[in-house]
């Protein structure tokens, strides 16, 4: 192999090889071109059962509407008997590859971590079958200014009843006014002109946004020419002290903030002449902030004399996690603000637009 990519070619033709034989499809698969020319996109791809292929004659017309591959299938049967044969002759004790391969699809992964105390999450079957048959149920349409390809992959792969492309191709094709569809993914920055009840149209993020959560989301916030929730990436593990998008964040009006400061300054005059009237109240509260204070001086000298007993080595540590901490809560506490204040301008526009 001269170039990378004549091995990458030949390395993705073998995992596709492996995958589509373990449950029991031809590779490589045919292409339709009469499909293909109608952009039915991935639908253009005849995926055929072995077993079927076996006994089903092979006709005229397949072979005229389909495109010619070249056939790799028996330089791909016989890689893992070479590969075999190379650990064999490197480790006499090793086991074939093939054997191992069947036993890898029958057991999940297990993973081993170096510290004994930390426990690491393993992986199970009922999660993958859950998330597998997500859109199962829904007839969906795709319209023809959406990323159909990208779209067709990912409801395919989970499951998806049936579904239909623009213009009329797909798995199951079917016109755009059929009464079978449950859901239409549409792209144009508005709803359509023609509006059929009890249908929901929803933008290309709800199909991505419902796989990343696992669960399908309520079409109203995705509705065409509606401004979407915040696309986020589901490999993030949320952490304490760092921002987290998805929480909820309390935000008040200029006019809730100065009420809300102004009740404050009554309840607090109303303390100071409570205070004058019964002095004994009055120092009952400033001892028990006394107590406070002097509660919190106790716990940083208790810390300042522990980081004092600390080698330099673990002192240096201590201030580098520290200061991780510090920046991160400063991170977080300034995204906020940024998040209060641009709900702040959207309730200002939205009175704008109302007044």
């Amino acid at each position: 192999m001269l170039t990378f990519l004549e091995f990458y070619q030949t390395f993705l033709s073998f995992i596709n090889y492996r995958l589509y034989t373990s449950i029991n499809l031809v590779y490589p698969p045919k292409l339709d071109i009469d499909k293909d020319d109608a952009g039915a996109g991935l639908s253009a791809y005849l995926v055929q059962s072995a077993t079927d292929q076996a006994t089903l004659p092979v006709s005229e017309d397949t072979t005229t509407n389909t495109l010619p591959m070249k056939d790799t299938t028996k330089q791909l049967k016989t890689l893992p008997s070479k590969l075999a044969t190379l650990t064999n002759t490197a480790d006499p004790s090793s086991e074939p590859v093939a054997e191992s391969i069947s036993i890898d699809d029958e057991n999940l992964d297990t993973f081993t971590s170096a510290d004994p105390t930390s426990d690491l999450p393993q992986p199970t079957a009922s999660t993958t079958q859950i998330t597998n048959s997500l859109f199962n149920g829904l007839h969906i349409y795709i319209s023809r200014e959406t990323p159909v390809d990208a779209l067709v992959f990912l409801l395919l792969s989970f499951s998806v009843s049936s579904l239909s492309t623009d213009p009329v191709s797909g798995p199951h094709p079917y016109s755009e006014s059929d009464p079978r569809i449950t859901h239409q993914i549409c792209d144009r920055g508005r709803l359509p002109d023609q509006i059929i009840p009890g249908r929901k149209y929803v933008q290309p993020q709800w199909v991505v946004d419902s796989i990343n959560r696992g669960m399908l989301l309520d079409e109203g916030a995705y509705l065409p020419g509606a401004e979407l929730p915040a696309h986020l990436s589901p490999f993030v593990q949320k952490t304490e002290g760092k921002y987290d998008p998805e929480e909820e964040v309390e935000v008040e009006s200029d006019e809730e903030e100065e009420e809300v400061d102004d009740v404050d300054e009554e309840k607090e005059q109303q303390r100071l002449l409570e205070a004058e009237a019964a002095g004994e109240a009055a120092v009952e509260t400033s001892k028990t902030s006394k107590k406070k204070k002097t509660v919190v001086d106790e716990d940083k000298e208790a810390k300042e004399m522990a980081k004092i007993m600390m080698s330099n080595k673990n002192r240096r540590l201590l201030d580098a996690m520290e200061y991780g901490n510090r920046k991160r809560k400063a991170e977080a506490e300034k995204l906020q603000s940024r998040k209060k204040d641009l709900i702040r301008e959207e309730r200002k526009k939205k009175k704008v637009k109302l007044g």
